[in-house]
């Protein structure tokens, strides 16, 4: 049976926003990717990625860089579908790698009893609607789109943020159309055990939460809809970075994402921002559900369940798409960076557009509490073709960019190391690949003595 998960994202991917004229370039950093290396990772995946991937150093001697310069021992929190026999089973796993080049699914991680999946939803997408009872926020898919550490608990004290969509009723355009939000779940044991999709008593009527940890954290205003949507609407395709940097002392974690339209309102094209305060670094955490903020109008001034928004990102382009954000800190440059796709369009007219080509590419902020992000800048030697396949959806080479530098704390990156991306149809099957990257920054640049040569700083 063919799985069709990707196939939400057949309207994230096709966003369009038409500017008066390209941005004003960003001077001094040069930005570039090499060619993509190829993957070796077991048969029965599917579908890799199918959201942003998670890459976290193991704890203990196992994490250590090798001596022939491998960086050594990484889980890798994966979006994907694993099949056992004939059974596709979804939609989060770990895989482990200590090359970046061999990859199997990591020991001691997965229920056996859903294809070694850690997290999955309450009726997988292809199981139809004929279930009874409330539906949840997550109910057809929940796949994550950053895992990362809550500084303000003890290691292993993982945070997940996903993309949580719902499908039912069933609409002529299947997974293409639906209701999509961004859940939150919590792990204590490193990401082991994550909370099931199993109503608490209390909370069998409600669509926004379990009772157990796992909860929608943004939402678009009102419930989903009670007949089947014609459209994909939502927030969608997350990522997450807890800034370890606020000169307040204070613990917020940030997920950029993608708008996909609302009832009544249209997609708008630009990479959206919401935060929550995790705590202090006093000590202080904040206890219960994460309150997200959204982006709107200049400041964090809108609830993240059902509040209003805007969008953060610069323009990269005169006639785009952006989407697929990731931020991380650069050590070397001292400054956040955001990463994120960029899909340029062919229009013979304002409602008639063709996407010809998507590209990489970054911006940078000195802060995340005021978004004062530079102009977009595009990723050397990372533009592709977008090649519209007859059957449904298309080929691309470049999706959900996931960075890392080892050595860099999680969240951290350097001036060198790999992107791990999607190549193929973002609607049915795909490739695992990545490519390395090397970032020159500005001369003169000043620099940390502790910085590793990488441009890190100290993982401690």
């Amino acid at each position: 049976m063919k799985r069709l998960q990707g196939a939400v994202h057949s309207a994230l991917f096709g966003l369009l926003l038409l500017w008066a004229g390209p941005s004003t370039a960003q001077s001094n950093i040069v930005f570039s990717v090499s060619g993509d290396q190829g993957l070796i990772y077991p048969s029965s995946i599917h579908y890799l990625p199918d959201e942003h991937t998670t890459i976290i150093p193991a704890a203990g001697p196992a994490a250590a860089p090798l001596a022939d310069g491998q960086p050594g021992l990484h889980y890798f929190f994966a979006a994907m579908s694993n099949q056992v026999g004939n059974a596709h089973h979804g939609d989060a796993f770990v895989l482990q790698s200590s090359d970046f080049r061999r990859f199997e699914f990591s020991p001691g991680f997965g229920n056996a009893q859903h294809g070694g999946a850690v997290f999955w939803p309450a009726h997988p997408a292809g199981g139809g609607c004929d279930y009874s009872g409330v539906t949840h926020f997550d109910e057809q898919y929940a796949a994550p789109g950053s895992v990362v550490q809550d500084p303000t608990l003890s290691p292993g004290n993982l945070i997940m943020i996903y993309e949580a969509e719902i499908h039912c009723p069933a609409s002529s355009k299947g997974m293409a159309a639906g209701w999509v939000s961004i859940g939150v779940a919590r792990s204590a044991d490193g990401g082991r055990t994550w909370p099931p999709p199993v109503a608490q008593q209390g909370f069998e009527q409600d669509w926004l939460e379990y009772g157990n940890g796992r909860y929608a954290g943004l939402t678009l205003p009102g419930a989903p809809l009670r007949t089947a949507a014609d459209e994909f609407f939502g927030a969608a395709l997350p990522s997450a970075f807890v800034d370890d940097r606020d000169p307040s002392g204070e613990y917020y974690i940030y997920v950029p994402y993608q708008f996909t339209g609302a009832p009544g309102a249209k997609a708008d094209a630009r990479i959206h921002m919401a935060r929550a305060r995790l705590g202090d670094r006093l000590g202080h955490h904040e206890a219960g559900q994460l309150r997200f903020a959204k982006w709107r109008n200049g400041g964090w001034t809108q609830e993240g369940r059902g509040g209003l928004e805007d969008g953060v990102s610069p323009p990269c382009g005169a006639s785009y798409g952006e989407g697929n954000a990731q931020i991380a800190f650069n050590d070397a440059l001292q400054r956040y960076m955001m990463t994120f796709v960029c899909t340029t369009y062919r229009c013979a007219s304002a409602d008639k557009c063709e996407a010809t080509e998507d590209a990489l590419f970054f911006s940078t902020a000195t802060s995340l509490e005021r978004q004062d992000w530079t102009a977009a800048q595009q990723i050397e030697n990372s533009t592709y073709p977008r090649v519209t396949q007859p059957r449904g959806g298309w080929i691309m080479d470049g999706g959900y960019p996931s960075f890392v530098s080892p050595g860099c704390k999680s969240g951290h990156l350097g001036l060198t190391g790999s992107v791990f991306l999607l190549k193929g149809n973002p609607l049915g099957e795909r490739q695992f690949v990545s490519r390395l990257f090397t970032i020159k920054p500005p001369a003169p640049m000043a620099r940390k003595p502790a910085a590793l040569p990488n441009g890190c700083g100290s993982s401690g």
